[in-house]
């Protein structure tokens, strides 16, 4: 047996996989772990978020838990919307969609405070609990590329099973598989010259590709927080993840004449729980001033979670398999501050930072140990951690939001994000430069590079005797380069990308009751 496909073994046994799995990557965990949308109740998301030093609000428990803290009643609210996406077309009637529609409602956030008043210089201590969305997944878009020059998703594989990384367990060696197993056919996708080098012998000038994907990034935050003097407040937040991840996809290229070459199905569930914690403090360093800053720190989230992935080529029999592993996300840093003015203005900014570089993939400890040294470092997959630093950089996020009351009760609100792209410019996914366990069993060959996103909001406030009312309107526009399939280690050519439009509408609804 070769030292490769020994690798294979261990790991296939350790893991328990017993047919395909889609590989885990750098640009698939970033889609399930990334939270730079915004989420929450009505009146957060209508001022943008900008909420960390102002506090007050529920939704504060996850950016920067000293905001409970400013609480002088206890509260109970919920918020609930309908998103819409506004991106690249979706056909109703395409047989992809499964029957279900992009545009759906989404139960965004419930939770409550109790607050408790001290005769001390302890002024209140506050408890709250909290749900709330962290990322919605649903999506769907088309990417098709009429110009791929004779290139194809084959040429790539050919690469990868030439130099050794096709398997029984992925995508590239499917494609190398001889006819039902016959070493004596060729395979319709690649054939293997005198060398024993793989070529793709079926040039490429088009294709088209279709996702659709649902589910969400759900946060359960526990949160303890105090009221010194009403000159500092401080408070820590406990967080419970939840994943929930479905995407379908289909790819398909077309030779000259337009008769398809290949067309790949891939049908991926993500499921699983992370753990964090959260501080914050926020300081209003003047008495008589209502103006205060606040800071706050977010510890990595450590995900555990189970794929299960099934998957064929033109429509051949579909194989399902199981993997477990584990994503560490960065740490975050947030910095905000504001003011009220007359009881009847408030504005607020925050600024965050995290480096996504540091995400950290891994597979849960088992007994079968790590017969090759640097491939595994205390169970975290070494090559895809290198590859995620190659491709991912730090992500900068700035928060601004006001408040106007013109009457009693009346609130009127404006918010504004701007959130830069986490992927560096020469980001690519050469899985041929990554000799990770994870691409064993490498499904697919797709990635996405994001861009810089900006969000826009408007809300409205009413409040009756301990009554509240809320309603928000957020927009979210930003793009990515999409590539089927990765050319960077094919000398001279190139194809170009595919632009893709995510922007998306939301109307957030929020009420509750304070007593």
């Amino acid at each position: 047996m070769s030292i490769m496909n020994m690798r294979n073994t261990l790991f296939a046994m350790a893991l328990g996989v017993c047919s395909l799995a889609q590989a885990q990557d750098t640009y698939l965990n970033d889609r399930l772990t990334a939270t730079d949308d915004l989420n929450g109740s009505a009146r957060y998301v209508g001022m943008g978020g900008a909420l960390g030093a102002l506090g007050a609000d529920l939704s504060v428990i996850s950016s920067n838990p000293a905001g409970i803290g400013l609480y002088r009643k206890s509260d109970v609210g919920m918020s609930f919307g309908v998103i819409v996406p506004n991106g690249n077309g979706w056909d109703k009637n395409d047989p992809t969609t499964y029957g279900e529609k992009l545009t759906h409602a989404s139960f965004d956030q419930f939770g409550m405070v109790f607050s408790v008043r001290c005769e001390s210089k302890l002024r209140y201590a506050n408890f709250a609990v909290n749900y709330q969305k962290k990322a919605n997944y649903n999506m769907g878009f088309f990417a098709d590329n009429g110009d791929l020059g004779g290139l194809s998703q084959m040429d790539q594989l050919a690469e990868l099973a030439t130099a050794g990384f096709a398997t029984s367990n992925n995508l590239a060696g499917l494609a190398a598989m001889p006819v039902d197993k016959d070493p004596s056919m060729d395979n319709y996708y690649l054939t293997q010259n005198e060398d024993g080098n793989y070529q793709n012998d079926y040039p490429s000038y088009s294709n088209n590709y279709t996702r659709h994907q649902t589910g969400s990034l759900q946060a359960y935050d526990f949160n303890a927080s105090f009221n010194i003097e009403d000159r500092v407040y401080l408070g820590a937040t406990f967080g419970v993840d939840n994943v929930s991840y479905r995407a379908w996809s289909e790819y398909a290229e077309y030779g000259s004449d337009d008769a398809l070459n290949s067309s790949l199905y891939n049908d991926v569930q993500v499921d699983g729980y992370g753990l964090n914690a959260k501080f914050g403090i926020i300081v209003r360093p003047v008495e008589d001033n209502p103006f205060r800053f606040g800071v706050a720190l977010e510890t990595p989230t450590w995900y555990r979670l189970k794929n299960s992935t099934i998957f064929n080529l033109d429509q051949s029999d579909r194989l399902e398999s199981y993997l477990e592993y584990t994503v560490r996300t960065p740490w975050k840093g947030r910095f905000s501050l504001g003011s009220t003015v007359s009881n009847c203005f408030a504005w607020g900014v925050e600024y965050e930072y995290a480096n996504y570089a540091k995400t950290a993939m891994g597979y849960p400890k088992y007994d079968y140990g790590d017969p090759y040294g640097s491939a595994l470092a205390n169970d975290q997959d070494f090559y895809m951690n290198q590859h995620t630093k190659n491709t991912l950089k730090g992500q900068h996020t700035i928060k601004a939001g006001v408040e106007y009351k013109p009457i009693d009760g009346l609130a009127i609100r404006l918010g504004y994000n701007y959130i830069t792209s986490r992927y560096k410019d020469d980001a690519t996914f050469d899985q041929y430069s990554i000799d990770s366990y994870a691409m064993d069993y490498s499904t697919s060959t797709d990635y996405m590079i994001l861009g810089d996103a900006n969000i826009v909001t408007v809300g409205l406030g009413y409040t009756f005797k301990k009554f509240y009312v809320d309603l928000a309107y957020k927009f979210r526009s930003q793009s990515g380069d999409f590539y089927a399939f990765d050319t960077s280690g094919m000398e001279g050519q190139a194809i170009a990308p595919v632009n893709v439009n995510l922007n998306k509408n939301q109307v957030v609804l929020g009420f509750g009751f304070k007593f």
